[in-house]
């Protein structure tokens, strides 16, 4: 097995956005931070990590990190044994690794290795399943119709988002969901569901090449049981797709029954599960 690092999400890309490309829509995550962070987007005050792993020539696997956030890892069907590759590099180059986010297999691999090797704990944080959307099948009868996000809407979005974070990933919570709510805003799309005033909203802010991905979605607890969410979603895929997207993409919380139903009623097909793991302290595992 052979790892190479590279010192930009550029010369990652040039090596891996192929290979990465062959199931664009499973890969949609690590295609498409890696691509913002190419186009410029900061995500902490810490350098990104970008790496692969081949074996005799042959791309096996690959991983990045944007700081503080968790290794995003992939991994090819039948080569787990690259992994043992990343997790000896990062034991030396990022010793207090937070997590990891990959699919089911790799990433409870990757845990169990980095586990040991590091003797920290490593917890499931979620269990996830990824979602593709080609064609969408709106539902009838909801009362309300889509619009952008406007100015006036930052302060009750802002509030959503932090909502949105907290039920979604509480320990990745944002630093600033004002903020958070611009960046959608500004070089993304950001849309509520208004029904005598917004009551849900969703956006995308992430893509690969031919795809985007749909995420923050939230309806408050008091507008929950009327279908928002459903209709919101389908009418954002469907801009998507008119603004010439071949797909869409999002992850549910296998946890939660109902989202996993809604998006399918509205044509959204799942391709894969996922697991996050968070890490606990070096040296701290017992057992």
């Amino acid at each position: 097995m052979n790892l190479t690092t590279y010192p930009s999400a550029g010369e990652f890309l040039a090596a891996a956005e192929g290979p990465l490309m062959r199931d664009e829509a499973r890969n949609g995550l690590i295609l498409g931070i890696a691509g913002r962070v190419r186009d410029g987007r900061r995500y902490g005050e810490d350098p990104p990590t970008f790496l692969t792993v081949d074996d005799g020539g042959d791309f096996v696997a690959a991983a990045i990190r944007t700081p503080p956030h968790p290794l995003i890892l992939h991994c090819e069907e039948g080569h787990l044994g690259a992994l043992s590759a990343i997790v000896e590099r990062l034991t030396t180059a990022d010793p207090h690794l937070p997590g990891v986010n990959g699919e089911a297999r790799p990433a409870a691999t990757f845990a169990e290795l980095w586990s040991r090797r590091v003797r920290a704990p490593a917890e499931i944080e979620r269990r996830l399943r990824i979602y593709v959307l080609r064609e969408v099948d709106p539902p009838a009868g909801i009362s309300g119709r889509m619009r952008s996000a406007r100015e006036e809407d930052v302060d009750l979005v802002a509030k959503w988002m932090r909502g949105f974070h907290a039920e979604a990933a509480p320990n990745d919570p944002p630093t600033d969901p004002r903020e958070t709510v611009f960046r959608f805003m500004e070089s993304g799309t950001l849309v509520v569901w208004d029904h005598g005033g917004p009551v849900s909203m969703a956006g995308s802010s992430r893509g690969s090449v031919h795809g985007a991905a749909v995420s923050a979605v939230y309806t408050p607890p008091e507008n929950r049981g009327n279908g928002y969410a459903s209709a919101c979603v389908a009418a954002l895929s469907q801009l998507l797709l008119d603004r010439g997207c071949a797909f869409c993409t999002l992850y549910t919380d296998l946890s939660n029954p109902t989202s996993n139903r809604i998006y399918q009623r509205i044509g959204y097909r799942p391709v894969a599960e996922a697991t996050s793991y968070r890490f606990g302290p070096i040296g701290s595992r017992t057992g």
